[in-house]
């Protein structure tokens, strides 16, 4: 999820701040994605919000609310919820004749579009030691419309955007740093998904550098291989533009696959194409831009070649046969990556780089020496740390 604009409202932090995570779950809908487990309010009301670095906002479904399925907040029961008033300083949107609420509505590029209220609201975390830990004042979107997943688990998005010259971010509340570390999105049971914020990230692995810009995290991608063979690729397609913003190459945990320039993209097709020729049969899908094929990554993709992002400064992000395709059904996989045309002329120039493609690593993120970390890493050895 990206191309947000919101209000965002950021006060009092944490003394334990620095030992603030939540475990990740991986969502049962048509759209894989990571949400971020944590409770808000008092009494604590618990949430199950996608996890999304495209974006700043944070925001759950709230009473009265349209088109949001199951609501789990209701913040006239909560001791300490705040409604931030349209003449706060935070609040640039247009109140829409109501002084006495901030409203917010916020469009993604792929997701359900929300709007709503902004107020602040006592955030409640774990810590390392099985104990809680609580963010005070926390600015947040109170949404009472919008169009909910399929997913019933889904209360609304966990934004880990960077602020921008007219938002404030809960990333930068808490210290600038953060991390996550995930698995396979389809092993269910796997239970060391884990979203780490502040000083406790862990920052580890292969380093490059990262450009806050427009409320994305911008990486300068060099190249792309599959086995030893490096594609065929200019890599002027991935730079980022001055003068044109939908341009470059981000990180984005809310979208699940990952989004190429059309000629990047149709280059790295053919190379698959070419590989898998007199193999697996190959299996149309609608759109026809899917490249899909009839069979099973675990059965027929035994030896298939790694395929690497490489980045400026060395960094490399290593994807294996499951990282690469996804599993459309039982019999059917298709490849996770696809022409960032489709979403719009507009996104032509841009490359996003998915969840699917980030899974079996621990990805951390630091505004300070503004640098992205790649561990390729089972996060059950990073549990007790």
């Amino acid at each position: 999820m990206s191309m947000a604009r919101f209000i965002y409202l950021s006060q009092k932090s944490s003394q334990k701040a620095h030992d603030t995570r939540a475990h990740l779950h991986p969502g049962i809908s048509t759209v894989p994605v990571f949400y971020v487990n944590f409770s808000i309010g008092q009494p604590p009301v618990p949430q199950l919000a996608v996890l999304d670095t495209g974006s700043s906002l944070i925001w759950v479904k709230c009473q009265p609310c349209e088109q949001c399925g199951a609501t789990t907040f209701d913040p006239s029961k909560s001791l300490t919820y705040a409604t931030l008033p349209c003449d706060s300083s935070y609040c640039t949107n247009d109140c829409g004749g109501y002084p006495d609420e901030c409203w917010y509505n916020i469009r993604y590029t792929n997701g359900p579009d929300s709007q709503g209220t902004i107020g602040s609201e006592q955030f409640n975390f774990e810590t390392s030691d099985e104990g809680k830990t609580f963010l005070y004042d926390v600015g947040f979107g109170c949404s009472h419309n919008n169009a909910h997943f399929s997913d019933e688990q889904f209360t609304g998005v966990f934004g880990l955007g960077p602020a921008t010259s007219s938002t404030h971010s809960l990333v930068e509340k808490v210290g600038s740093k953060f991390s996550y570390c995930i698995g396979n999105l389809n092993y269910f049971e796997y239970a060391y998904n884990m979203l780490i914020l502040g000083e406790g990230a862990i920052l580890e692995g292969d380093s490059t550098p990262m450009s806050v810009i427009d409320g994305s995290y911008y990486v300068t991608l060099e190249g792309i291989s599959l086995g030893e063979k490096m594609l065929d690729i200019d890599p002027n397609l991935f730079k980022k533009n001055d003068t044109w913003s939908d341009a470059g190459v981000f990180i984005d945990s809310g979208t699940t696959l990952t989004w190429l320039v059309p000629s990047a993209y149709q280059t790295l097709r053919k190379e698959v194409e070419d590989l898998f020729q007199g193999l697996l049969p190959s299996y149309p899908m609608d759109p026809a831009w899917h490249l899909c094929y009839s069979g099973n990554i675990n059965r027929d993709l035994q030896g298939f070649p790694a395929m690497a992002f490489h980045f400026a400064g060395g960094a490399d992000l290593v994807l294996d046969a499951e990282s690469v395709f996804y599993q459309e059904s039982s019999s059917v996989f298709c490849l996770a990556v696809g022409p960032s045309d489709i979403n719009g002329e507009r996104f032509k120039d841009l490359s996003i780089i998915g969840m699917i493609a980030q899974q079996n690593y621990n990805v951390a993120y630091d505004l300070v020496s503004k640098q992205l970390y790649f561990q390729r890493i089972d996060c059950e050895l990073l549990a007790d740390d």
